[in-house]
């Protein structure tokens, strides 16, 4: 709201009162005058008095207070309407703003919903690179002796840091890890449920490339938990026992992608 317009509008309404008291005061005494002039006639004309009667002949002025303000009344009326006009314009408007604005805040809740729910999933569901261990077997006479303590086992094949999670099954337990790599001889499971040395396993996981790698293997040896070395995991390492053509081509060609590291231990 313009608020010089609005001190303009009050001041004018009372000029305009002020000016409507003015004009009914000055037509009650036209009033007034035209009974005492109709009065002086009458006695001027009775005392022959022609001078007098001649005089009280004239007529005082007419006056309606309300005449004046007709140009100003018609002015008021136009604009109360063109101001009715407007404000079903602007009603109509807002009402159109509010029915924008509420179908967009509906369509930013149901985005923010589905973006939650889509976070959601993506924490509960599995990592994409899984290797399943199922149906350990008892060591077999010949796998190789595990390594003497304190010693680690020479890895002569090149390794490379891969990020998965693994799942292992048996017919007695379930084991879930954390693949920290992976060669072209075997793979490192990082977990602290550990199998026993040469237990024959099922390997099942999926390289980054989407390639399904099928294969068995066999638990060579494991790391356990040292509480002086927090930094380093726990795990076992399971080398590849039997591996088909084509998963040894999709490990390969995952190896030169990757920029592979030659360790002389088992890490």
């Amino acid at each position: 709201m313009d608020v010089e317009l609005s001190r303009a509008e009050t001041e004018l309404q009372s000029e305009e009162a002020a000016l409507h008291a003015e004009l009914s005061r000055l037509a009650q005494v036209s009033s007034e005058l035209a009974q005492r002039l109709a009065t002086l006639r009458s006695h001027a004309s009775q005392a022959g008095d022609a001078a007098i009667a001649q005089r009280a002949a004239v007529s005082p002025p007419v006056i309606d207070p309300n005449a004046g303000f007709s140009r100003v009344r018609a002015a008021r009326e136009a604009a109360v309407k063109a101001r009715r006009e407007g404000n079903a314009a602007v009603r109509a408007q807002v009402a159109g703003v509010k029915g924008q604005l509420q179908k967009l805040a509906q369509q930013v809740v149901a985005d923010e919903k589905a973006i939650l729910a889509a976070q959601e999933r993506a924490r509960a569901a599995p990592p994409p690179m899984a290797a399943t261990v199922r149906a350990p077997a008892p060591a077999a006479a010949a796998v190789p002796a595990p390594p003497p303590a304190g010693a680690k086992p020479l890895r002569i094949s090149p390794r490379v840091k891969m990020q998965a999670a693994v799942d292992f099954t048996s017919d007695n337990n379930f084991f879930n890890g954390f693949s920290a790599n992976i060669s072209d001889g075997g793979l490192f499971v990082a977990t602290v449920n550990l199998l026993p040395l040469g237990t024959e396993v099922d390997l099942s996981f999926s390289l980054p490339s989407g390639d399904r790698i099928e294969a068995k293997g066999v638990v060579q040896w494991v790391r356990e938990v040292n509480d002086q070395m927090p930094d380093v995991f726990p795990g076992m390492g399971v080398q590849f026992a039997q591996l088909n053509p084509a998963a040894q081509s999709a490990i390969a060609q995952f190896l030169v992608q990757r920029d592979p590291l030659f360790f002389a231990d088992a890490e």
